[in-house]
């Protein structure tokens, strides 16, 4: 059964709604459509690109699901990636398709604490075939040794303090968080290239809808980043940021 399109959200979910390409759904535990007062899960459907649309499920009032992204509206054709969350909203697996085929690699994560998650095997596929496996026990993002002169982490510009100046002055509470006493640490995962410019970014720790979506607003905003230096030269780099609420 299709879901039906919820309308008694709160404002916050209103706006969104009222924007073309952006649709929100409120499911019982059976995924049937429901009320959002006696409904379980969302189902928020929004065009990432011209070629792209994403499903994200959330529990109602807690973390996400998972997320994955289709080439049509209905979703019938997986095209791009998807991510998996356990139970505390912590990234579990990831992977690509293209076009209905599983192409590039697969990830499979722990939890190793509520804050750290390591990849522990991979899969690389190449249009649905199995090309490689490969058992990890690395962290998710590899460390480069700070304090020196030709070697750092892409940061922030101006470092620690300045991204905590930049979250008080432009992170906000949304109300339906606020409402709720919902609170939390959202960790986010992107790229930083040598430019300094971000991209591909994710949740690696969701807590809630509301706070996921202003945490990737706020990093969206943020501008360019210093890049990563080894021996002195920027490169691209993996880069993990927590937002507290």
């Amino acid at each position: 059964m299709k879901p039906i399109l919820l309308i008694c959200f709160s404002l916050f979910f209103l706006t969104s709604i009222a924007q073309d390409k952006n649709a929100f759904y409120a499911l019982d535990s059976n995924m049937n459509p429901a009320t959002l007062e006696t409904s379980k899960y969302l189902l928020w459907i929004h065009q990432k690109n011209d070629n792209n649309w994403q499903w994200d499920y959330y529990y109602t009032w807690g973390p996400l699901i998972k997320s994955y992204s289709y080439a049509d509206h209905d979703g019938q054709v997986t095209n791009g990636r998807f991510y998996l969350y356990n139970r505390m909203g912590n990234l579990d697996s990831s992977g690509e398709f293209d076009h209905g085929k599983k192409n590039g690699s697969f990830y499979r994560l722990k939890s190793i604490t509520d804050k750290k998650i390591v990849i522990i095997s991979q899969y690389d596929y190449t249009l649905d075939s199995l090309i490689k496996y490969v058992r990890q026990t690395g962290d998710t993002v590899k460390k480069i040794p700070k304090d020196t002169a030709n070697n750092r982490e892409a940061e922030y510009e101006g470092g620690l303090p300045q991204w905590t100046s930049y979250l008080s002055k432009n992170l906000q509470y949304p109300d339906r968080a606020r409402d709720r006493n919902i609170h939390g640490q959202v960790q986010l995962g992107f790229m930083v290239n040598a430019e300094g410019v971000l991209s591909d970014i994710h949740l690696l720790k969701s807590v809630e809808y509301s706070l996921d979506q202003e945490s990737v607003r706020v990093l969206n905003e943020s501008g360019k980043w210093s890049p990563c230096l080894i021996d002195g030269q920027p490169v691209n780099t993996c880069k993990t940021q927590t937002v507290d609420f």
